[in-house]
């Protein structure tokens, strides 16, 4: 087969894509297709459980009462945020019949099932609802991983996380804490209670499944991490490598 001909189908082939965005740039398309995948996303809000959504709000210490303009509420909301673009949240509670807490509790339920992307960030003190930063972006992006997926303890996320050079595993747990605490600030994380007073977290809806043995957390004598063994057992310490034991067993005698 001559080659020269497969070239110019390529050629050919590369120019009609290349047309094709364009004119879906000229035409505005992809705002077509933006607005239909919000449309889509409006339309799941008619299959809301208002169950789960009194859970999420008995998980932050709020009880609501069955609300028989749930729904309507819900798809006001979205819609002022993701089609109007509109900020305030004042005015947003306004339209949809809320209260100001109770509007800040259905924008936060709405990030929580993934209605309203994670980046939108609730500004409490200014009464404000947009995106945050693509720096405040990044660093949600770095904690996702531990947080949004695996639900780990704080020092599960140190023993994880690329350490930085010269650290020792406290200033990276300072780090860490100081990281979620403002992410945590902003409601870029969903469905969490942090405790800095134990260095904690609580997770929204987390039933703990798997490995039933039973497990003790062991300091490592080198650097000072938490580690999680079985007891009796021994393992790597998760951030400096030097094996830690349990000898709870030795020490009663057992």
């Amino acid at each position: 087969m001559d080659f020269s001909f497969i070239i110019m189908i390529v050629i050919i082939i590369l120019g009609i894509i290349l047309s094709a965005k364009e004119k879906i740039e000229e035409w505005g398309m992809e705002d077509v297709f933006s607005n239909m995948r919000r449309e889509i996303k409006g339309r799941k809000l008619n299959k809301l459980d208002e169950d789960s959504y009194r859970d999420y709000t008995q998980f932050f210490g709020t009880e609501e009462l069955e609300d028989k303009e749930f729904i309507k509420k819900m798809r006001i909301i979205y819609s002022q945020i993701m089609k109007d673009n509109e900020e305030n949240i004042k005015q947003i509670a306004e339209l949809s019949g809320c209260t100001y807490p109770e509007c800040i509790l259905k924008i936060k339920y709405l990030k929580q099932i993934k209605r309203i992307p994670e980046e939108y960030f609730i500004d409490e003190a200014n009464g404000l609802v947009n995106r945050c930063s693509k720096e405040d972006q990044e660093l949600l992006k770095k904690y996702r991983p531990y947080i949004c997926r695996s639900k780990l303890q704080i020092p599960q996320i140190v023993a994880r996380i690329p350490h930085t050079p010269g650290k020792t595993y406290e200033e990276m747990k300072k780090q860490v804490l100081d990281d979620l605490a403002y992410l945590d600030e902003k409601d870029l994380i969903n469905g969490i209670i942090l405790n800095k007073v134990d260095e904690t977290i609580t997770y929204y809806n987390y039933q703990t499944t798997g490995d039933k043995t039973d497990k003790i957390t062991v300091t490592c004598q080198n650097c000072g991490a938490p580690n999680e063994v079985n007891r009796g057992g021994k393992t790597w310490c998760e951030y400096c490598g030097t094996i830690v034991e349990d000898k709870s067993l030795d020490e009663k005698g057992e």
